[in-house]
């Protein structure tokens, strides 16, 4: 049960991760180079993506644990 809750808790958390980090990289952004700083939203988002698909990761091994521990009573 605890491997259900922290994928789903992980899922939740996905977008809030993918915007803070995104908002840091266009925070840290050095606009001295003349880009747009499009790759800080980029970044944002493919961090905030890699965190969801690990959150789903583990639920799914979680759901499968727990498969397999109510088959095996």
């Amino acid at each position: 049960m605890n491997l259900i809750l922290s994928g789903i808790f992980m899922m939740i958390l996905a977008p809030i991760l993918g915007f803070l980090c995104g908002a840091l990289f266009h925070h840290f952004y050095d606009w001295g180079s003349g880009g747009t700083g499009e790759g800080a939203g980029y970044g944002g988002a493919i961090l905030g993506i890699i965190t969801l698909m690990n959150g789903v990761l583990i639920l799914v091994i979680g759901i499968i644990k727990w498969f397999i521990l109510v088959v095996k009573k």
